[in-house]
């Protein structure tokens, strides 16, 4: 077959010559190409592309869509972005987002979402993907949609075409358990959660479950909460999961933890969001707009929308003076979670109901899997030593990190998805620091304070391109001081040639090349950070901050935005001529800062006495940490003692990042191996804490060294040096930085005169006394702080996060259920609601009569019988030859789809219930020839006992697919066994020749949105029926059928039913042509 890139599309225009390039030329000679002819990208139906131009991104291109029907307002704007341009046009991976809600928003998010699958893909393949999957999606009557309207569409075009077939399908409204929701809603409450329905429809649900943000300080301390999202602290706040996807069906887990029948049917899966709610539940319109999109639009005076980045939206709500009482925002961990919840939770889960393991045991059987690409039951048996150790490693934490207790009970038939997803929620909340954000796979070392990445260069770029990390803008608004110090630290590192990892590598960076370097430029006077050497590197970075503008700008910028009323912009819109390089190391300054830095205001929280010094609270290294230090502690009136650590301006880039480390001998190691502390800071100021000439221009703080105060274990006995007031101390768990002290120029804080440290002055000759405010530590006499011979008194180091703490556990308030959520408790039990009862609540909630529930069939075990497959696969035809690109996506998702769905059945031994099977063997030649096998018929049917009787495995079918697929159809036709005609009392929809008589596979009853695994099981159901004749075998049933006779056949058919087949000639090439 030849390659995609050999397809032909004919443009008014004609297309500019193709050029031998690779990497990042190509990348932009194919964009420039598509910017002058966007009408090279083929398109069918009414959406085609308008404009095609250059991104804000680097690698990255903006993609207008238009409608033929429709004025200029239903045009829609995606953003593609490429991972790796250096690797373009082979091994780059897409990503993408959407600037407009608009009327395609839920098909444009399910497309984005599909996009990581595209890689080695050209700029116009990638749009022709696009536009091909949102035409096949495109319900656009007025509103965007959500995800229950797409599981909605999907159950009533089944329900329809199972009508169309004669065999109406199990309403919604029966398959809506609410004694059976009862049920789990109690278990919830008793697990000490809060359950919501929210009613989106008659029987349409988003199911909810939440906790007060004061009740997670029971799994993780408040101080790393605060450190990765400050409305952990925020009073009255609930961290909220949500759940759709249920298409009107619950319960929707089987015991094995596999989806019910009737939504693998549909194609519906289970979708979750995580964010914070003003109370237990949002209101039902905030619900459905979490899974709709979360950019915050207002239109400005032009008409025009601006759209924030998508992790600052909740950080602009809380600036509102009005906030809504039913708001749903999302926390910085929000996308992270739903990613992870989306993509792994039943995965884990059934691995867990299958091996009987923990969820630390199945997520590493999960991975090792994935690694492998083997069976599940095979990496078990091998890897059991190590699944052994990971949940040996779990109990461990369990023990000392107290995380919420196991939802899963593997010896139970009953699977209660609210409880098991928030617990597992919650779980991995507390281990976030343990984990990669982006793959989620588990992190060899995790001595991080803030979640970050591993070291996969994809998931850097994720990381950084997709704003995955903290808020720049939020941190701008709301810490300044400490950005504004990030910064400068790593501009003194990087100019004073000491900058290392982790380097802003992985993130598509374009810059202008250093002076006297090596590396290539392309035409646009730009080159490739990564391929620099490392001095360049740092210069690089250097020059980039240079460009940047003060950080006190930057936050005017975006509170001049907002107050205009407009939501805020993207700081790099601020100024054109910036390189979008710069922002993105400016991003990379903040979020690869895996510490907690606060400059502290508030006199109560400040050290006293200090003088001319910028004060923050600073804590590093892993949550447990503050634990580990806290049970090492002896008892006593001082089990801590504090001291100062200097260290040259130009390291600090670093510690704030990895922590005070026991390397490197900077100063010498006169008193043996270990980290030095000194009482007194003017000796960690004047003789460690080295000043330094080299500053950002830009910055406020203008910073010129640096220390820190540490809290550190008293065992004064087993330190390695002993003699106030100095320290050396070499067991790091028992150090616990407290705050970090930034000496700022005289000119920087008028009327304060800056302690000298060598004019031989004493500090406290040159200011004057600080008012004591607030409550400070009371320190052994001989071991106080000081600077000189001035005191210094230390507040208590949690006093701030004290307050929060207290006013977040103040602020709980009781849950009083709302009236539909009483009205699910307040049902009778299952065993006596009848099947009628309708539950009171406020609303008057319809169609949710209720039948018995009824568990689900066990696994129906069927295994595939090599040899009947073979005997039909040689008389399959030769591979069709003509191929489109369009019809290559589409079908290489439906493939890729149906076979994750199979693998997933064979894992649990459930072919039986899936109905259909791809023999891998013989279906990964050729996309557009599949060869399936139906199978697991009702053993009562007339021709389950034909097929036993005789020996026949399945039904084996040939599918051909025609090069304008999904627009049409393709040709289904069975091979074996031949089945009784019509005429001679058949039935089961089989043509005299072996076609399928189904008005859905001709142009009048096909739609794009069919998907081929739904098509199958029409024709299964065809098969079972018996009015008005069941299907029955021939006598000669092992005579396959011709293609020439199934084409005749189903031409006959069509026309005998008056079915239109607007591709005849390509049918009949399909079929006859080789």
């Amino acid at each position: 077959m030849p390659s995609l890139d050999d397809g032909v599309h004919v443009s008014p225009s004609p297309a500019p010559a193709l050029r031998p390039l690779k990497g990042r030329k190509r990348f932009t000679a194919d964009l420039s190409d598509l910017n002058a002819h966007p009408e090279l990208i083929a398109h069918s139906g009414e959406w085609s592309v308008k404009s095609v131009k250059p991104g804000d991104e680097e690698a990255s291109l903006e993609i207008v869509l238009a409608n033929a029907n429709a004025d200029e307002r239903m045009a829609q704007t995606i953003i593609l972005v490429v991972s790796e341009s250096s690797q373009y046009p082979n091994e780059h991976t897409y990503f993408g987002y959407s600037q407009d809600a608009g009327t395609l928003e839920s098909n444009v998010a399910r497309v984005i979402d599909k996009l990581p699958t595209q890689t080695g893909r050209t700029l116009r393949e990638a749009a022709e993907f696009f536009v091909e999957a949102i035409s096949r999606g495109d319900n656009y009557e007025g509103d965007g949609g959500n995800e229950s309207d797409d599981d909605e569409d999907d159950f009533m075009m089944l329900d329809e075409d199972l009508e169309r077939s004669g065999y109406p399908g199990p309403t919604q409204a029966t398959q809506l358990s609410l004694g059976h929701l009862k049920k789990d809603f109690v278990e919830v409450k008793a697990a000490g959660y809060n359950p919501g329905i929210l009613w989106t429809g008659s029987d349409r649900i988003i199911l909810s479950v939440s906790l007060p943000v004061s009740d997670l300080f029971q799994h993780t301390l408040p101080h790393a909460l605060l450190a990765w999202d400050r409305h952990f602290l925020e009073p009255g706040l609930h961290l909220t999961l949500l759940m759709s996807g249920f298409s009107g069906v619950y319960p929707v887990l089987q015991q094995d933890g596999t989806l019910v029948p009737i939504l693998l049917r549909t194609g519906s899966s289970l979708k979750f969001k995580v964010g914070f709610a003003s109370q237990y539940k949002p209101s039902r319109d905030n619900a459905t707009a979490a899974f709709q999109q979360f950019f915050l639009q207002n239109p400005d005076k032009d008409g025009k929308e601006d759209t924030s980045d998508a992790t600052s939206d909740s950080d602009m709500m809380d600036l509102t003076n009005d906030p809504d009482p039913g708001e749903f925002r999302k926390m910085s961990l929000s996308t992270s979670l739903e990613s992870l919840l989306d993509q792994q939770l039943l995965r884990l889960l059934q691995l867990r109901r299958r091996f009987n393991l923990g969820w630390a045991g199945a997520e590493e059987l999960l991975w090792q899997s994935e690694t492998t690409q083997a069976d599940p039951a095979t990496v078990f048996q091998q890897k059991k030593k190590v699944l052994e150790i990971a949940e040996l490693d779990e109990k461990e934490l369990c023990e000392s990190n107290n995380l919420p207790s196991d939802p899963v009970n593997v010896n139970s038939s009953e699977v209660n998805i609210l409880k098991i997803s928030f617990g597992f929620l919650l779980r991995r909340l507390a281990l976030s620091t343990r984990h990669c954000v982006v793959c989620h796979k588990k992190l060899r070392t995790y001595d991080a304070l803030r979640p970050y990445v591993c070291g996969s260069g994809l998931c850097v770029f994720q990381y950084y391109s997709l704003n995955l990390g903290p808020s720049i803008e939020h941190e701008i608004s709301t810490n300044p001081g400490a950005v504004d110090l990030l910064v400068s630290l790593a501009y003194v590192a990087a100019a004073e040639d000491v900058l290392g990892e982790p380097l802003p590598r992985g993130m598509g960076l374009r810059i202008r090349p250093p002076a006297n370097t090596n590396a290539q430029v392309d035409d646009d006077g730009l080159c490739e950070f990564d391929l620099l050497s490392l001095r360049d590197m740092r210069t690089a970075i250097r020059e980039l901050l240079t460009s940047l503008p003060p950080i006190k700008e930057m936050k005017e910028y975006l509170q001049r935005q907002f107050s205009a009323g407009k939501v805020k912009k993207r700081l790099k819109d601020m100024d054109p001529d910036i390189l979008p390089a710069a922002w993105s190391v400016l991003r990379w300054c903040v979020a690869s800062c895996t510490a907690h830095i606060e400059e502290l205001t508030e006199p109560e929280d400040r050290l006293r006495n200090l003088g001319n010094y910028r004060q923050f609270r600073f804590l590093v290294g892993a949550p447990d940490k503050e634990k580990k230090f806290l049970s090492a502690l002896p008892k006593g009136n001082h089990p801590t003692v504090f001291a100062f650590h200097g260290s040259p301006l130009r390291n600090w880039h670093s510690i704030i990042r990895h922590g005070l480390w026991v390397k490197g001998a900077l100063h010498g190691r006169s008193h043996g191996n270990g980290v030095y502390f000194c009482q007194d800071a003017s000796v960690s100021l004047s003789g460690y804490a080295q000043p330094s000439s080299t500053v950002w221009k830009n910055s406020t703080i203008k910073p010129e060294a640096c220390c820190t105060l540490a809290e550190i274990v008293n065992r004064r006995q087993n330190f390695v040096y002993n003699a106030p007031p100095y320290f050396v101390v070499d067991k790091t768990e028992w150090i616990m930085c407290r705050y970090l002290l930034v000496k700022i120029p005289s000119e920087a804080k008028p009327g304060v005169v800056v302690p000298s440290l060598s004019n031989g002055l004493h500090p406290e000759q040159q200011s004057p006394e600080e008012p004591e405010i607030g409550t400070y530590l009371v320190q052994e006499r001989n071991l106080v702080t000081k600077l000189g011979a001035k005191r210094i008194d230390v507040p208590q180091p949690s006093y701030q996060l004290d307050k929060l703490v207290s006013a977040c556990v103040s602020g709980r308030k009781d849950i009083i259920p709302e009236d539909e959520d009483r009205a699910i408790f307040d049902r009778p039990n299952e065993e006596s609601s009848g099947s009628g009862a309708n539950p009171s609540s406020s609303r008057d909630i319809k169609a949710t009569a209720e039948t018995k529930y009824v568990a689900p069939l066990p696994a129906r075990v069927w295994i595939p019988d090599d040899k009947w497959i073979q005997r039909n696969a040689k008389d399959l035809l030769p591979p069709p030859t003509e191929f489109s690109i369009t019809a290559s996506v589409a079908l290489r998702r439906e493939l890729s789809s149906m076979m994750r769905e199979q693998t997933t059945a064979m894992e649990t031994n459930d072919l039986g219930t899936l109905g259909w099977y791809l023999p891998p063997q013989h279906n990964d030649n050729n996309l557009y020839q599949w060869l399936v096998e139906l199978h697991s018929f009702d053993p009562e049917l007339p021709i389950a006992k034909d097929m036993e009787s005789k020996g026949v495995a399945s039904v084996a079918m040939e599918i051909r697919f025609p090069p304008s697929f999904p627009h049409a159809p393709p040709f289904f036709r069975v091979i074996r066994p031949r089945f009784r005609p019509f005429v001679e009392g058949g039935g089961g929809n089989v043509t005299i020749g072996g076609s399928i008589c189904m008005d859905l596979l001709t142009s009048d009853g096909w739609l794009p949105s069919y998907c081929v695994s739904a098509v199958l099981l029409q024709i299964k159901l065809a098969l079972s029926s018996t009015a008005p004749y069941p299907a029955r075998l021939q006598n000669e049933w092992d005579r396959p059928y011709t293609p020439d006779e199934a084409l005749r056949g189903y031409i006959r058919a069509a026309r005998f039913h008056n079915w239109k087949i607007k591709n005849v000639e390509e049918i009949q090439k399909l079929v006859t042509a080789h």
